[in-house]
């Protein structure tokens, strides 16, 4: 069984679609939609209170604005965990809504200030190697529940950004790993909210206490020595 969570805010026909993908490819599920169109509590909020309201070992989020392409989406999701009992966070591979050519997503390559995702091209064979990561981007990834136990819920000091690569340093930090799996692919339109400015600055200031992270008055960010270390390898 999987815990499938979307959070739904001014989004309803993405989340149409986003669910008949589901219905039509998905397996042994239950559905949790935290709808945050009446009293917006946060993204971040918003998945730990999904996440409490399942008891799957394995809990999906997935973006509203993402859509399933087949049926291994899903399942090979599971299937990366069975490798390794200590691989914790599994994201997928995000295509491009419009051009499904391109990866928008097919793993990471720097998460601060700003995280950048590795990409490329279907047709010229990149994305195609599963491999352990710094951080993943949480528009579609999978999470061990029996990881979340130890390791505890997303911080909600970021209430919109940064608690997606704040949460696999954390899990890192407590000796979980954190991988890309390039068999599940999504189509993922990339909408953007205009309050996304609003909380940048807020939640990147989260993220540096939390990781103690301090900027210069030239503008130069100095890592804390954990995190440089997380920040290094995988």
């Amino acid at each position: 069984m999987t815990d499938i969570i979307i959070i739904s805010y001014k989004d309803e026909e993405e989340i149409k679609r986003c669910v008949t993908s589901i219905e039509k490819y998905c397996k042994d599920y239950s559905l949790i939609i935290e709808d945050n169109n009446v009293n917006n509590v946060g993204f971040t909020r918003a998945i730990n209170t999904g996440i409490k309201k399942g008891t799957s070992e394995w809990i999906w989020l997935i973006n509203s604005d993402a859509i399933v392409i087949n049926e291994m989406t899903q399942q090979a999701l599971i299937d990366r965990f069975s490798y390794w009992p200590k691989i914790g966070i599994v994201g997928s591979m995000q295509i491009d809504f419009d051009n499904h050519d391109l990866i928008r997503h097919s793993g990471t390559i720097r998460c601060f200030p700003a995280g950048a995702h590795s990409g490329g091209y279907l047709s010229m064979g990149h994305g195609q190697i599963p491999s352990k990561q710094r951080w993943v981007n949480f528009a579609s990834v999978m999470i061990r529940r029996s990881m979340i136990s130890e390791v505890g819920l997303l911080d909600e000091n970021m209430y919109l950004l940064y608690s997606d690569s704040s949460y696999c340093y954390s899990c890192r930090a407590a000796g979980w790993e954190c991988w890309y799996e390039p068999q599940s692919r999504v189509f993922h339109k990339l909408k953007v909210s205009k309050g996304v400015s609003e909380w940048h600055q807020k939640d990147m200031l989260a993220f540096m206490k939390k990781w103690g992270i301090i900027m210069t008055p030239e503008g130069q960010f100095i890592y804390s020595p954990l995190f440089s270390k997380l920040d290094m390898f995988p």
